[in-house]
C-alpha cells in the first residue's frame, strides 16, 4: 500500500483523506487539504491509518463518506474520510457538522 502520486491502475482503490485539529500532523510534510491514497480492494479503515502512519491506539474518530466508521469499516474507491480528534459533549464544531451516525 502506498500514496498515490496521479493514477491508480485496476488494483487498487482510491481514497480521500481529510485531516482535521491536531491529526493535520499525519499530512506529509509540505502537504495541505485532502490526500489522496491507494489501497488494496477490501481494506478498511485500520489498514489506510496503517498506511498513513498513525499507531493503532491513537485516539482519533473517523466518518467515512459521512458516516461515522469504526476501525473494520471496509472502504471502497473514492471514499472520502474524514480523520478528527475524539469528540466530547457539548454542541457540534463546524468540523463535525454534517457527520451522520449510522444507527
Amino acid at each position: 500500500m502506498s500514496r498515490l502520486t496521479d493514477s491508480a491502475d485496476a488494483t487498487t482503490i482510491t481514497i480521500t483523506v481529510t485531516f482535521f485539529a491536531d491529526l493535520r500532523r499525519f499530512l506529509p510534510r509540505g502537504a495541505s487539504g485532502p490526500q489522496r491514497y491507494d489501497l488494496a480492494p477490501g481494506a478498511t479503515v485500520a489498514d489506510l491509518l496503517e498506511t498513513i502512519g498513525i499507531e493503532p491506539d491513537t485516539d482519533l474518530t473517523a466518518a467515512v463518506d459521512g458516516e461515522l466508521a469504526s476501525r473494520d469499516t471496509p472502504l471502497h474507491d473514492r471514499a472520502e474520510v474524514m480523520l478528527l480528534s475524539p469528540m466530547e459533549g457539548g454542541s457540534p464544531s463546524p468540523a463535525t457538522r454534517g457527520i451522520r451516525r449510522r444507527p
